[in-house]
């Protein structure tokens, strides 16, 4: 159990928003019984969706999505019987740290990966908006990688399951026309049935996550 003395003093720590204070902060209220709800709403002071949860109990990092997760917030959604949060970030925390810089409201949760030949999308950043969350609207705004202007930052759309559907979905439809464009050439096959279907499993993984959700 933390006292107050000491979570006013981590609360104070973690008022930068960087990673190992807001751990600390995070594996305290843990320690004192909280859910990860009331965790992820004490330490960026927003109610989060439920699509959040419903991802962050089936561990991100372990979905094998077409995605890399951020440390924040998915680590302060860890409750201490699978671990607690990390003490340390990882090598996304650099970028991160840069959108936070950029601009404050923004909360990135990952940025898409995009095998295949349209790849348009690979590389942006999906993020949270604070205010957007604390007006109960979980709308998803994104920006490339390397992007140092708020001015790139755009609306990707209503929710993070519904982009990262619309990701998955995108890359099914063109492995399912290059299967059949050249499906019966032998050697020069350059998709197969099991990747398609691997890909399939994705998408009707986040359907049931948008089911969840509802």
């Amino acid at each position: 159990m933390v006292d107050d003395e000491e979570l006013e003093r981590l609360r104070a720590e973690a008022a930068s928003r960087e990673y190992a204070p807001m751990a600390r902060l995070a594996r305290a209220l843990y320690e004192n019984g909280l859910p990860a709800e009331h965790v992820l709403h004490e330490c960026y002071g927003v109610g989060f969706p439920r699509e959040f949860f419903v991802i962050a109990d089936a561990d991100p990092y372990g979905t094998d999505l077409l995605a890399m997760w951020t440390n924040q917030p998915w680590q302060m959604a860890v409750p201490l019987d699978r671990g607690g949060p990390a003490a340390r970030a990882d090598t996304l925390e650099p970028m991160e740290r840069r959108f936070h810089d950029m601009d404050s409201d923004l909360l990135p949760l990952l940025y898409l990966v995009r095998p295949g030949i349209d790849t348009e999308d690979h590389g942006v950043v999906l993020c949270y908006r604070l205010t957007e969350l604390a007006a109960g609207r979980p709308m998803i705004f994104g920006a490339r990688r390397e992007t140092t202007s708020r001015d790139e930052v755009a609306r990707r759309g209503d929710s993070l399951l519904a982009v990262l559907r619309a990701h998955h979905a995108g890359y099914l439809h063109e492995l399912e026309e290059e299967l059949e464009n050249w499906e019966g050439k032998g050697e020069y096959d350059t998709v197969d049935e099991d990747e398609v279907e691997d890909v399939r499993a994705l998408v009707e993984r986040l359907e049931a996550f948008q089911d969840a959700s509802a």
